[in-house]
Order: structure tokens, then C-alpha cells, then sequence
């Protein structure tokens, strides 16, 4: 006969390994996509976080009129490999101020502090979508 305190780690230990195997579920598919986007000989990416921010990209993709990217810089790389920053609250417009505008050069020498904290290059198309 088990003592009291084994069958407790007995159990314990039974319901830690069902959790670590997982369940039959299956898991819903990732929102998340990341956007590389093209501005003169430079590339920079993106990581879109909703259904809406995808559909967007892929229209700017397809020819469609909103083509701008606009977001809010961020420090820190998360997607954006090679560079030091990262874009996020990003949506695609038809039309932006000038002084977001530029290259993602321009952004990695000024920082968070680039035109007044977004950057919306007039010029980005998007290369690819992942």
C-alpha cells in the first residue's frame, strides 16, 4: 500500500507530464505575419499582428491605393533584423506627412525621435509577406 504523501507526488506527477505533452486540440492559426518592405536600395521588416494589418499589406502588394506603411518607432529589433529599431501600430495609408518620410538609414541614425516618432515612407513597396 502507497503512503499518503507518495500518492500525492504520484499524482502530481502524472497530471505534470499531461501538461507538458499538450492536448489534442488543434491550435488556431497565427494571425502574425511579417512584411519586408523595399524604400530605394534598403529593406526593412515588419511584424503585422492582426487580420486587418495583413489584408492591408497584401493589398499595398497587389497594386491597391493605400501603399504607405505608417507606424510608430519602437527601439529594440523584434522582426526587423539589421536594424535597431521596429515598427509597431503599423497600417498602410493613401497619403502621409512629409516629415515621417525618408529611409530606414535615416531612422537608425535619428531613433524613436524620427519624424516625430513614426515613419512612413512614401516610396515603400512591399517585397514580400511571410
Amino acid at each position: 500500500m502507497m503512503r499518503p504523501s507518495l500518492l500525492v507526488v504520484a499524482a502530481a506527477s502524472s497530471a505534470l507530464f499531461a501538461g507538458a505533452c499538450g492536448s489534442d486540440s488543434p491550435t488556431p492559426p497565427s494571425t502574425m505575419a511579417t512584411v519586408t518592405l523595399a524604400v530605394a536600395n534598403e529593406t526593412f521588416r515588419v511584424a503585422l499582428t492582426t487580420p486587418g494589418q495583413v489584408a492591408a499589406a497584401r493589398a499595398a502588394q497587389a497594386g491597391g491605393t493605400a501603399r504607405i506603411p505608417n507606424g510608430r518607432i519602437v527601439a529594440g529589433t523584434q522582426v526587423n533584423s539589421g536594424w535597431t529599431w521596429h515598427l509597431e501600430e503599423v497600417a498602410f495609408a493613401e497619403a502621409a506627412i512629409e516629415v515621417c518620410d525618408g529611409r530606414p538609414s535615416d531612422v537608425e541614425r535619428q531613433g524613436p525621435a524620427f519624424g516625430g516618432g513614426r515613419f512612413c515612407p512614401w516610396s515603400a513597396t512591399v517585397v514580400r509577406i511571410e
